[in-house]
C-alpha cells in the first residue's frame, strides 16, 4: 500500500488515500519511479582542476570523466549530454588528450544500461561546449531540447569562448547540421512528468539543468554549472572557472539550492560512486 496525495479545486484541499498498485493503476496515477544513471563516455587525461573551481587549484590537474545520463523509466528513454568526440579527434583539434575504452564508446555504454541508441527519443543538452555535445548522429530518433540563449551564444561565441564550440576542422559546431532535429526552449520547461529543464545562465549563457522527481527527493543533473561535489559543498558554492556573468552564475546557483535535493555534477569521478541514483 503506497499514501497517495489527490489535489482538489486547484489546490484548495488535498485527500489522502492508501492505494495498493492495481488501485493506482486503475486511476492512471503515473508513479515517479525515475532512475539517474551516468555513463562514462571518456576521460580527460588531466584537466586543470580551475576549470570547475574558479581562482583555485591554478597548478592541479585531474582525472575528469565526461558523462552521458540516462534518466530511466521515462517515456522517451531520456538522455541529458553526448560527450566528447574520439579521441583522435580532439588530440587533432585541441591538443587534449580523452581516453576512451570500447565499453565508453556512447553505444556501448547506453548498451550496459540496457538501452540502444534507437531508442531514445529525447536528448536533453546542458550547453554545447565540445566535450558534452559530440554524437548527434548516433541518435536517429531523438529530439533535442536546447536553450535559444545556447544556440544564439553557440553559434557567434565570445572569441575567447570560439574554441569551446568550434571544431577547427570542420570550422563549425556539430549541432548545426541537425537543426531541425532540435527543440528549441526559452527557460524552464516541463520534458515530463517529474521531469524539467531549468534554465540556469551559468558556466555558459544558455546552460541548463535537469531536474529529476525520485521517490527519495529531487536530483539535479547541473552539468557544468557544478563541476565537482567539491564545488557545491563549499561555502560559498564555487563557479566554475568559464563563465559569461559572474552576477547571473550565483543568482543561478541560489535557484538551485531552492529546487534540489541532491546536486549531481558534471565532472567528477565520484559520480561513479553509485551506479545508480537514488
Amino acid at each position: 500500500m503506497e499514501l497517495v496525495v489527490i489535489v482538489r479545486g486547484g489546490g484548495s484541499k488535498t485527500d489522502l488515500f492508501y492505494l495498493n498498485n492495481e488501485a493506482i493503476a486503475r486511476l492512471g496515477i503515473r508513479k515517479m519511479n525515475y532512475k539517474i544513471i551516468p555513463l562514462n563516455v571518456g576521460n580527460f587525461e588531466a584537466l586543470p582542476k580551475q576549470v570547475c573551481m574558479y581562482r583555485m587549484y591554478r597548478e592541479i590537474t585531474y582525472e575528469a570523466p565526461c558523462i552521458m545520463w540516462y534518466i530511466q523509466g521515462t517515456k522517451h528513454n531520456i538522455i541529458v549530454d553526448l560527450g566528447p568526440p574520439d579521441p583522435k579527434q580532439c588530440l587533432e583539434n585541441r591538443d587534449i588528450v580523452i581516453k576512451r575504452t570500447e565499453g565508453q564508446e556512447p553505444e556501448n555504454a547506453l548498451r550496459s544500461a540496457g538501452l540502444s541508441p534507437e531508442d531514445v527519443r529525447t536528448v536533453i543538452m546542458t550547453h554545447l561546449h565540445w566535450d558534452h555535445a559530440q554524437g548527434f548522429h548516433i541518435f536517429k530518433n531523438a529530439k533535442f531540447i536546447i536553450q535559444r540563449k545556447e544556440i544564439e551564444y553557440a553559434t557567434t561565441p565570445l572569441p575567447c569562448h570560439h574554441y569551446l564550440y568550434y571544431e577547427k576542422n570542420v570550422g563549425k559546431p556539430q549541432f548545426v547540421d541537425y537543426l531541425d532535429k532540435i527543440k528549441i526552449i526559452d527557460g524552464d520547461y516541463q520534458v515530463e512528468e517529474g521531469v524539467n529543464c531549468v534554465y540556469i545562465p551559468s558556466h555558459t549563457p544558455g546552460s541548463q539543468g535537469v531536474l529529476v522527481k525520485t521517490e527519495k527527493g529531487s536530483y539535479f543533473i547541473a552539468g557544468d554549472a557544478v563541476g565537482l561535489f567539491e564545488s557545491w559543498d563549499t561555502t560559498p558554492h564555487v563557479p566554475s572557472g568559464i563563465f559569461n556573468n559572474l552576477e547571473q552564475y550565483y543568482e543561478s546557483m541560489e535557484k538551485i539550492e531552492r529546487i534540489a535535493d541532491f546536486v549531481l555534477p558534471g565532472h567528477d569521478m565520484k559520480i561513479f560512486d553509485n551506479s545508480i541514483y537514488p
